[in-house]
């Protein structure tokens, strides 16, 4: 889902610039190149092992967040901060990225649309004149995920 985001007062509903990702367990910031899309890959797979969740599941967390960084990382030139959060059977990953130098609107491709909605429970795309904002969410598919 794309909706307009205007001004930096909403892209900052989170709390300061810096902390835009919300409370969150585990902060990173990338350099907006796909080469540095293998260490977001690897956290989404922490988080999950975290959340309990299975082998499929891992997978297709980290599927879903290699899509929607992929996704901001041709619309910007700016590091893309990417929070993650945990619960068992629940993975929450928020990203946001300015709109420094270089700018496309951002745009997800059919495909790439078909297989984030195929394997994440809930995801938003925010692009606006101050930059761009994402919320994915996961959910473990069957009850009593493990802890730890």
């Amino acid at each position: 889902m794309l909706d307009n985001l205007d001004d930096l007062d909403d892209l900052d509903r989170f709390g300061k610039l810096g902390d835009v990702v919300g409370p969150c367990e585990l902060r990173l910031q990338i350099p907006p190149t796909v080469e540095h899309l293998r260490t977001v890959r690897l956290v989404a797979a922490d988080a999950a092992n975290r959340a309990g969740f299975d082998c499929d599941e891992t997978d297709d967390l980290r599927i879903a967040v290699d899509e929607v960084c992929h996704a901001v990382l041709r619309s910007t030139e700016a590091p893309i901060t990417v929070g993650f959060s945990t619960e068992p059977g629940l993975v929450e990953v928020r990203g946001v990225a300015s709109h420094d130098g270089f700018r496309r609107p951002l745009h997800l491709e059919p495909m790439s649309q078909l297989v984030i909605d195929a394997v994440s429970d809930e995801v938003e795309l925010t692009d606006g004149s101050a930059g761009i904002r994402f919320t994915l969410v996961k959910r473990a598919d069957r009850s009593g995920a493990r802890s730890g």
